[in-house]
């Protein structure tokens, strides 16, 4: 699959996803490196040649689509993506947020994902995990109607539908206000 990138699709009412820039680098570091932020990802070495390279190595796929989320005035506020895509299915993460977004700018942008993956891209499902301690994604993604599919230690491993989607998506719009 082509990476396409359609920038119209990726508008919203408080925040815009745009593809991610070298330029970015450092701002990506210091969310995933944020002693809070942190406790729920992956582990990221401190290190901006190393964030600068493997943004260079994104630049080289296809099948992966990473994006900043940024409000109205072009100010980034988080990040999110699209990985690990496996036929019709994929996971959404790298889900992250400044303390002084709003509940209404992170809720859109995971829902801007959501709607760039299934109406654009033509994704059926997701699969994705979450850190069991991180109690409020964990919530979210339920009331969103994400299903837990299955566990370990650390991670429950959610399943979610285009269908599941299509038929949440107005109710969710409409939390928005």
């Amino acid at each position: 699959m082509a990476r396409i990138i359609n920038p119209e699709a990726l508008q919203g009412k408080y925040v815009n996803l745009r593809e991610v820039t070298l330029d970015d680098a450092a701002f990506i570091l210091k969310l995933r490196t944020d002693e809070k932020k942190s406790a729920f990802l992956h582990k990221t070495e401190n290190n901006l040649q190393k964030q600068i390279d493997y943004l260079k190595r994104y630049f080289t796929l296809d099948n992966e689509w990473y994006f900043i989320i940024e409000n109205k005035q072009h100010q980034p506020l988080g990040t999110i993506r699209i990985y690990d895509v496996k036929g019709k299915c994929y996971t959404g993460g790298s889900w992250l947020m400044i303390d002084e977004a709003t509940p209404q700018e992170s809720f859109e942008g995971d829902l801007l994902l959501k709607k760039y993956a299934y109406d654009i891209l033509g994704f059926e499902e997701s699969i994705f995990d979450v850190r069991k301690a991180n109690k409020k994604v964990v919530r979210y993604h339920k009331i969103c109607g994400a299903e837990i599919i299955d566990e370990n230690d650390l991670d429950y491993i959610f399943r979610s539908t285009k269908e599941i989607y299509l038929k949440n998506k107005q109710h969710l719009v409409d939390m928005l206000g």
